[in-house]
């Protein structure tokens, strides 16, 4: 650990590194129990500091290690808050108890002023790595440690500038704060500046402070420990962006880039990834041009997520393409893409899915002859307004050798919508019960008028999300079908 190799006093000599490791543990036992029973161990470190000639900088510097162990890693908003919380009433009392005896060790109450503001400014310094653990995009790490930067060395200004690799055309990010810098301070005099790196530690850029009320060489590394902790920040940053690029691009390439255009059919899809998208989802769909003159449809919901769930969902997908293409009964096409799971799935992941057939009427309207594999069944909104569930229930895929498959028919007249969706549409939660499920979707239907299949599916979409209350706790996935009405 970082913590445990201590600091440097003022005699050159190194800190004893044991003193770090018994302030990480006696911090991480507080921060567990919250008991004040806990708090005397920051009694006696705080006199031995004293004692050992430590300074305030090396013991908040042993706190700043025990904050980014303890405190950092913790992904629940509320539980970070209050181990926060904890973390500064610990650092509290330590830095009260060590005032007091450092008082009483040295006479030079200017000293004693210097020591307690350096302290002020690395509890500032801890506080900047909480804030900043949550600022992810590289922009708001950049904002925030420029402003910071500024107000805890009480500087007339700062600013910060950075560019980041690998991005075409290259991308350049800048922040400032406070008043403009003095012509002289702009090219170089009387600055305070610390280097930004990113991933890997490559140097991306430059934080600049103008002014500060005191720029000395505390006040320098006060400087330094902002950019360090804004430099891991911006790494996490690089990473995470790159890890959601990863996942939006796979996601993507299991998705149809474009719907077929079919004369007479209004047809509209909408996908959302569940949470912040890092994580690649299990929901698909499809529409696609058999040999014959149907049309095939698929929506689905592969069992779990990541990687392994891609590898199921683009195996479901292209084998429901492929074996469309020759099989002329949903049951077949659904019955091959069963063995090729069972064939291709090691970790026994299974699936829900829905294939269908459209064939065009001569009516004008639409037959859709279609399987439903343990999936929430399509609901029909016809044209005067009422909703309905059709079809009925097989066997879902990928867990016996021969499923119950069988074939369900649905007649679309102009005028009416069919709606294909995952559980996601129908199983919104907050709090532990539900909030939008079956009952909501079909009385959303029945609500929205005489809408395109866009429409629907934007309003399905929407209702979801605003159910949620922010990103879906779970994957979206939506094909909408519409027979236009006839001109009147």
């Amino acid at each position: 650990m970082n913590g445990a190799q201590g600091g440097t006093r003022d005699d050159g000599a190194r800190t004893d590194p044991t003193f770090a490791e018994r302030y990480r543990r006696a911090f991480l036992t507080y921060l567990q129990s919250g008991d004040e029973a806990h708090v005397a161990p920051a009694y006696e470190l705080s006199r031995e500091a004293v004692g050992g000639r430590l300074s305030l900088l090396e013991l908040a510097e042993a706190h700043r290690h025990a904050v980014a162990e303890g405190v950092l890693p913790e992904r629940d908003a509320a539980r970070q808050q209050l181990l926060a919380e904890r973390a500064a009433d610990f650092l509290r009392e330590s830095l009260a108890t060590f005032e007091i005896a450092h008082r009483g060790y040295l006479e030079v109450q200017e000293v004693a002023r210097l020591e307690h503001e350096h302290a002020r400014q690395l509890q500032s310094v801890a506080e900047v790595s909480v804030a900043l653990n949550a600022a992810l995009p590289v922009a708001d790490v950049i904002e925030l440690v420029t402003a910071e930067a500024r107000h805890v060395l009480g500087a007339r200004s700062a600013r910060a500038h950075l560019e980041l690799p690998g991005s075409q055309p290259r991308r350049t990010i800048t922040a400032t704060s406070g008043e403009a810098p003095a012509a002289g301070a702009a090219a170089g005099a009387g600055a305070l500046r610390a280097s930004l790196t990113g991933r890997r530690g490559l140097v991306v850029g430059e934080i600049e402070v103008f002014g500060a009320a005191d720029a000395d060489a505390g006040a320098e590394a006060i400087l330094v420990q902002l950019a360090q902790v804004a430099s891991a920040a911006i790494g996490n940053a690089q990473l995470y962006g790159l890890e959601r690029e990863i996942a939006e691009t796979l996601q993507r390439s299991l998705l149809p880039q474009t719907l077929p255009r079919i004369e007479g059919l209004d047809i509209e899809a909408r996908y959302c990834a569940a949470g912040d998208g890092m994580v690649v989802g299990g929901d698909f769909y499809d529409v696609f041009k058999t040999n014959g003159t149907a049309l095939g449809i698929v929506i689905g919901d592969v069992c779990g997520k990541g990687p392994h769930a891609a590898a199921l969902t683009a195996l479901a997908r292209y084998t429901l393409r492929a074996a469309a293409l020759w099989e002329r009964r949903p049951e077949r096409v659904m019955a091959i893409l069963n063995e090729a799971i069972l064939d291709q799935s090691a970790d026994h992941r299974f699936c829900t899915a829905i294939f269908g057939q459209l064939h065009r009427t001569t009516d004008g309207g639409a037959r859709i002859d279609f399987v439903t594999a343990g999936h929430p069944l399509p609901l029909v909104r016809r044209a005067g307004g009422t909703v309905e569930t059709v079809g009925s229930h097989s066997t879902l895929l990928g867990v016996v050798p021969d499923p119950a498959l069988h074939t369900d028919t649905v007649t679309l007249a102009p005028g009416d919508l069919l709606l294909l969706f995952t559980d996601g549409a129908t199983e919104v939660r907050r709090r532990g019960r539900e909030v939008f499920g079956l009952p909501q979707l079909q009385a959303l239907l029945g609500e929205i008028g005489e809408v395109s299949a866009a429409k629907a599916a934007e309003r399905v979409e929407d209702a979801v999300l605003n159910a949620s209350g922010g990103p879906p706790r779970d994957d979206l996935a939506i094909v909408a079908v519409k027979i236009p009405a006839r001109a009147t």
